[in-house]
């Protein structure tokens, strides 16, 4: 590599048809003044003809950059002119920036070697030329076109040299045969064969399926480049060696002799920590090397990255050139940095102030700003760089991250200013939906740092299309409309938000294509608002964005304050109506306050009089009430006293419980147990009413057995029952009018003989349930097919005749039935009462099916318990519902 003092302006040529024509050309530069042209054909340079010589690309620029101050004399055919022209140039004393190509290279693919064994002798001999393998074929893609067309491993595509020596990435598997055309035979070596290969139509823009020994060696993680440097210097200086493109966890490492003999290593690179860096300077991986004058030098780097590190892209810079150029750059970049700093902290006093989020939103929009063009620029590699892993990742993605939260302050500030939730609700929405992708792209850059992870390739795309229009091109966009719409409605503040958007957008997009479309020397040749421009872009179009808005903001609070005075004047005026109104008021209410004094006045006695006579009647009516309490206590008193004792029950049956609960003071159900000699005669019975009728009804039923346990013997539960019907018909009057009342009673009676171990039972309307051990079936029980079995036990239901004690319109005898009892067995009597009880969540009835399973499933518990356990089961279910009628529920263990 040959480096030269000076620069002619001439940034590359290009060659048709072997004739040379000027490519690129630097605005202002030696070559620009002295009348060159972009397109202009290069017929000689000096004493060198160069057109129609068979003269390269690089044998052109090798001419360009002779020596150091001589003037260079170029022949210039133009298109248009009839002669040949003659221009002269000299190089400007700046160290143009080399994009340089010129090394070997080694690739070292077990990571094995040092810089003693890359020096050696047999090492030194096997580094290879970078374009000699930019044009061999290493593989070739089984079925694809260049296989077609005869291409084999190991070939050299010589016609080629030239075009990928343009560029430090270009091999001809890099775009290079797509362009090529049917007009163009192939040129290839093979051993010592030059051959030439036509290209056929088919395939023509389509050359694909190589793969370039370029290619291949670049893909291992670990590669040693020698550079060689012819120095032709007018005195010795110390440049910058730069590679511009360094991703992942790259190193660099540059190794070079002075001529003492001793070997200096010097480090950069993105693994490399900060203070071991050899320079630094924003997010460049650059080391500092003297050229000496006359003297050629070889230099060593090994590079070394996490998977491959790809065409190393190598710069050179003059060193007090990037020096100076920074110094200016830094002295304006950090006077708009300070500006804009100055402009957020005034907002942000402003909120502190006044407490509207608009001013809050705005001030974070510009420090986020700040933040981003900071990083933008390089500067937070240069400041902030860490060894830590976590904050490794972080910083990679740091950039897109603090660029959502622009996008998103700027929305809300957009959304405030505008006033978009009460004047466009529709449009709010919209925006509010932005906001929510952006969000969660923030959310998905934490988790990915947070926790290490990776989405797949094809999602991961999708994310940063979906990142790239909600926080890159929706935002610009997306607000414009609503501003034009508040100001054809009248709101004129909203001129201000257009204007500032319409000039954002253009400067924006003219900074990144003159980033992209110029070098850091270019701008050396630059006025000084031109160097302001390319250095500043876009701190010039945000801070001139932020005035825009600033003046929007002030517009828009003067209007504001314009609005308050006009209100505060419409309510001074508005209180002065009020305070005449209330003295009208005033008066009117005065005269009819003393004409309603007197109305009041007559009403008052006219009240008295009336709650005398009031509180007289209710005196009266709570003596009655009380009277008829008192009356109702003593007829309970006396209906508990006519009702078995307990110490009598207790006595005549060991095992048992009643369940008594009646819905009023006084009951409509009782029931009668009796010891007849041996036998036990239980009755259970539910009188038609409840409450003070029903008690009636109970005492006559009471009274009515206890005289036919006088006068006959009770030994048959049918015959009973007729007789109670009898008696209760002429105690009643009732012959079968129809204007009679239907009182009567449901009654279940159930004779128990405990020495026969018989059972007689008959039921007017009512049933008797027989729970019996599952062990002591003996499969002859009558209705066992019937009976329900649950919890280790059978239940035998006996049901009683369809017709009530009293008048029926079909009367027939009372039946009697007589069942085989066991010990152990359980007998239950009861009234309707529990079993239609509302409750539950449906509040529905409690039902016979409900209560049979309840009564299996305490059998194995004592009879007090039972009892117990059938209480809170019916409270359970009434919970708070009313009771509906009288409960009645007797069980007796044999």
């Amino acid at each position: 590599m040959v480096v030269y003092d000076g620069i002619t302006g001439i940034e590359d040529v290009v060659f048709h048809k072997d004739t040379a024509y000027v490519s690129t050309l630097i605005p202002d530069s030696p070559a620009d003044q002295a009348g060159i042209k972009p397109g202009d054909q290069i017929m000689a340079i000096d004493d060198s003809v160069v057109s129609g010589t068979g003269m390269n690309r690089r044998g052109v620029m090798q001419l360009l950059h002779d020596r150091s101050g001589k003037f260079i004399e170029l022949k210039i055919k133009r298109k248009g002119e009839g002669q040949l022209l003659s221009l002269t140039l000299q190089r400007d004393p700046y160290l143009y920036q080399i994009d340089s190509y010129d090394y070997v290279y080694l690739v070292d693919s077990l990571e094995q070697w040092d810089i003693q064994n890359i020096m050696s002798p047999a090492l030194d001999t096997l580094f290879r030329n970078p374009l000699d393998a930019k044009i061999t074929v290493y593989a070739v893609e089984k079925g694809s076109p260049a296989e077609r067309s005869g291409i084999l491993p190991g070939d050299r595509i010589v016609s080629l040299a030239d075009e990928v020596d343009k560029d430090y990435s270009y091999h001809i598997s890099h775009d290079v045969l797509s362009s090529i055309t049917s007009d163009t035979s192939l040129a290839i070596l093979r051993d010592d064969s030059l051959i030439y290969l036509p290209i056929e139509p088919s395939l023509q823009g389509d050359f694909m399926g190589i793969k370039s020994q370029f290619e291949n060696d670049f893909a291992y993680p670990c590669v040693w480049l020698k550079l060689t440097t012819e120095n032709r210097l007018a005195a010795s200086r110390t440049y910058l060696f730069n590679l511009p493109e360094m991703s992942g966890k790259d190193s660099l490492n540059f190794f070079c002799k002075e001529p003492s003999g001793e070997i200096i290593e010097k480090k950069s690179g993105i693994l490399i920590p900060i203070q071991e860096r050899d320079f630094i300077y924003k997010d460049w991986h650059a080391v500092k090397i003297a050229l000496y004058q006359g003297e050629t030098q070889t230099f060593h780097l090994r590079l070394k990255a996490e998977v491959s590190v790809g065409a190393p892209h190598l710069q050179v810079f003059a060193h007090d050139t990037i020096v100076r150029y920074d110094r200016f750059e830094r002295m304006v970049l950090y006077g708009f940095i300070v500006t804009m700093l100055i402009i957020s902290a005034f907002f942000l006093l402003l909120f502190a102030v006044m407490r509207r989020r608009q001013y809050l939103y705005f001030a974070l929009y510009i420090g986020s700003l700040v933040i981003f063009l900071f990083i933008a620029d390089g500067y937070l590699d240069e400041y902030f760089w860490k060894e830590n892993n976590f904050f490794l990742k972080f910083l990679n993605k740091f950039q897109p991250y603090i660029m959502s939260w622009i996008s998103i302050f700027f929305l809300l500030f957009g959304m405030a200013y505008l006033e978009l939730w009460s004047a466009l609700k529709h449009w709010y929405r919209s925006v509010v939906i932005v906001l929510s992708l952006t969000g969660i792209r923030i959310l998905l850059v934490l988790i990915e740092v947070l926790f290490n992870f990776s989405y797949p390739a094809f999602i991961d795309r999708i994310f940063t299309v979906v990142w790239i229009f909600t926080v890159g091109i929706i935002p610009l966009f997306i607000l414009i409309m609503p501003a034009i719409i508040r100001i054809r409605k009248g709101f004129q503040p909203a001129w201000y938000f257009l204007v500032a958007n319409l000039v954002l957008i253009p400067l924006i997009y003219i900074t990144i294509y003159s980033s992209l479309s110029t070098s850091a020397v270019i701008g050396i040749y630059e006025s000084i608002f031109g160097r302001i421009f390319l250095s500043s872009g876009m701190y010039i179009a945000a801070i001139l964005q932020i005035l825009i808005f600033s003046f929007g903001i002030a517009r828009k609070m003067r209007l504001d304050e314009l609005e308050n005075k006009r209100n505060q004047e419409q309510i001074i005026d508005q209180l002065k109506v009020n305070e005449k109104l209330k003295d009208k008021v005033k008066r009117e209410l005065e005269q009819k306050v003393q004409e309603r004094t007197r109305e009041i006045s007559e009403q008052k006695e006219e009240i008295q009089s009336q709650r005398d006579e009031i509180e007289e009647q209710r005196d009266m009516v709570f003596a009655q009430k009380k009277e008829i309490t008192d009356s109702i206590d003593y007829a309970q008193r006396i209906q508990v006293a006519v009702l078995p004792r307990k110490e009598y029950l207790d006595w005549i049956m060991p095992e048992y419980f009643v369940f008594y609960k009646p819905k009023d003071v006084v009951s409509g159900d009782f029931y009668w147990i009796e010891k007849v000699n041996n036998s036990l005669i239980v009755v259970a019975a539910d009188c038609t009413g409840h409450g003070v009728p029903g008690a009636f009804m109970s005492m006559l039923g009471i009274t009515l057995l206890n005289e036919q346990l006088a006068k006959s013997k009770l030994d048959d539960p049918g015959k009973i029952l007729d007789n109670l019907r009898s008696r209760v018909k002429v105690m009643l009057a009732q012959q079968g009018k129809t204007e009679e009342q239907k009182d009567g009673m449901d009654m279940t009676i159930a004779i128990i003989h405990k020495e026969k171990k018989e059972l007689q039972f008959a039921g007017a309307n009512s049933p008797l349930f027989l729970i019996r051990n599952s062990s002591q079936l003996t499969g002859s029980e009558p209705g066992l097919e019937a009976s329900l079995a649950s919890h280790g036990s059978h239940l035998f239901e006996f049901k009683g005749d369809r017709q009530p004690i009293g008048y029926y319109w079909e009367e027939s005898k009372f039946t009697s039935h007589r069942i085989h009892l066991m010990e152990h067995d359980t007998v239950y009597v009861f009234s309707d009462g529990f079993i239609d009880q509302f409750g539950g969540e449906a509040r529905k009835k409690y039902k016979v099916h409900r209560f049979k399973e309840l009564l299996l499933s305490i059998q194995k518990e004592s009879m007090d318990t039972q009892k117990q356990l059938l209480k809170d089961a019916y409270e359970s279910w009434r919970g708070d519902i009313d009771q509906i009628d009288d409960v009645c529920v007797i069980g007796v263990r044999i």
